[in-house]
């Protein structure tokens, strides 16, 4: 049984297929650190449907302020003219980092007790001042914020960022949960333990 804080983790890290409940998990926690008076910031990717109930791109959204949301990325009309052209594409979408970087880049440089970032995946990535900023907070030192975050699974990370990947997974402070449809209504509970 443990007995310190000694072995608990520096920073917790969800993974999961898309659709799993990562981003749900993440704003669980959130609502819970509200309720508790914590010092937390952070920001969430959220799907943008139409009325039809199809997805057509994501929004960044921050955690503290939901209101303050900006478009991360859209689908890409199928008779939009040179529709691969877009430099920051990602699959059928097309990705808006200087969106991106306004809401996420400053929230990460908060003088803050938890910090949540959802996510760290392919479209955020196109910034590289947000890589940057993500290995300072996960490696640099001194350690500031205690993170939740999110990250897609090992076999789905951008080639160019197998490293970054790689360094997470193999960094014994970090814990890496993976989000299924058996425990995502425990997770939140399980993850606010460890810094409670």
């Amino acid at each position: 049984m443990e007995t310190s804080g000694a072995l608990r983790p520096l920073h917790v890290l969800l993974t999961g297929p898309p659709g799993i409940g990562k981003t749900t998990v993440c704003k669980k926690i959130a609502s819970a650190l509200e309720k508790k008076g914590s010092r937390f910031d952070g920001f969430y990717t959220e799907e943008v449907r139409d009325q039809s109930g199809s997805r057509m791109g994501f929004d960044i959204v921050r955690v503290k302020d939901p209101g303050n949301r900006l478009s991360l990325a859209k689908l890409i009309s199928t008779d939009a003219p040179n529709k691969s052209s877009f430099r920051n594409q990602v699959g059928n979408y097309r990705v808006f980092r200087d969106n991106f970087e306004t809401i996420a880049l400053p929230i990460l440089d908060l003088d803050t007790d938890i910090l949540i970032i959802d996510e760290i995946g392919k479209m955020e990535l196109f910034s590289e001042d947000f890589k940057k900023k993500i290995m300072n907070i996960f490696f640099g030192s001194p350690k500031k914020a205690f993170v939740i975050g999110t990250i897609p699974q090992i076999h789905k990370t951008p080639q160019r960022h197998a490293a970054l990947f790689e360094k997470l997974h193999a960094d014994e402070g970090i814990k890496i949960l993976k989000v299924t449809h058996g425990n995502r209504n425990d997770l939140p509970e399980e993850i606010i333990c460890y810094f409670s």
